[in-house]
């Protein structure tokens, strides 16, 4: 299989190019073997990255090397609340995330931290009184009128957007690094890390992780943002 994969030609072809797709590595394979199905090359494409040969970034679209996962760390207090809510609610859909994770790739460190729990839209109050009355300082997101900051150690219900890039981990569903991304750019809640601290968020978790810019694009399109947040990523590969 090694000889197959032709590790260290396909490695070749980002000395041309930062972004591979799978149209270069079959063009790649067909040269010494032009009666290669397609589905044999997508095999290959599978096993090279799997080796961390190539990472993939998109819909057919490669970087060289081995992908750099982002881990959603996650405070007791939010585990709680996300296991409570998948308990109580067990057929909607959810996902939970923290504020404090943006400090991974964000120029200004903030020293508060906010729990969102995104919902379904139609359950926002049923899940608010739920969290309420056991006890949880929690605010539905349409109530707040101050920054983020006065709501340090709250936890946000907002609403799920449907079809919204999350992940089933140990711990509950959580957002993805991608969602994170486009929420900060689009929703106003998110304003203080807007404008040009937008671009340091994203240039630096571009560097840092791989990220799947057509899960982005896709998300992004649900939030009629997609070409604004395609334009941003663009500039932050010119710079």
């Amino acid at each position: 299989m090694n000889s197959k994969l032709q590790e260290s030609k396909v490695k070749q072809l980002f000395t041309r190019q930062e972004v591979i797709t799978n149209t270069d590595i079959l063009y790649l394979y067909r040269k010494e073997e032009s009666a290669i199905p397609e589905a044999t090359v997508n095999w290959r494409i599978y096993h090279l990255v799997q080796k961390g040969v190539i990472q993939r970034i998109g819909k057919g679209k490669y970087r060289e090397g081995k992908a750099r996962t982002f881990s959603l760390e996650l405070s007791s207090k939010t585990i709680k609340a996300g296991k409570f809510v998948g308990k109580e609610f067990p057929y909607i859909n959810y996902c939970v995330w923290e504020l404090a994770a943006i400090n991974s790739f964000s120029q200004h460190l903030i020293n508060y931290n906010v729990t969102f729990l995104e919902v379904e839209r139609e359950v926002i109050d049923s899940v608010y009184r739920a969290l309420k009355d056991v006890k949880y300082k929690v605010v539905r997101i349409k109530d707040i009128t101050e920054d983020l900051s006065e709501y340090a150690g709250y936890v946000c219900v907002r609403a799920l957007v449907t079809e919204a890039p999350v992940l089933k981990e140990k711990n509950g569903q959580v957002a993805s690094l991608e969602k994170i991304l486009v929420d900060l750019y689009c929703d106003k809640e998110f304003s203080p890390f807007q404008g040009n601290e937008i671009y340091h968020i994203y240039k630096n978790a571009f560097n840092d992780y791989t990220v799947n810019e057509s899960t982005m694009l896709r998300y992004a399109s649900r939030k009629e943002k997609k070409a604004e947040i395609e334009e941003v990523i663009n500039s932050i590969k010119r710079q």
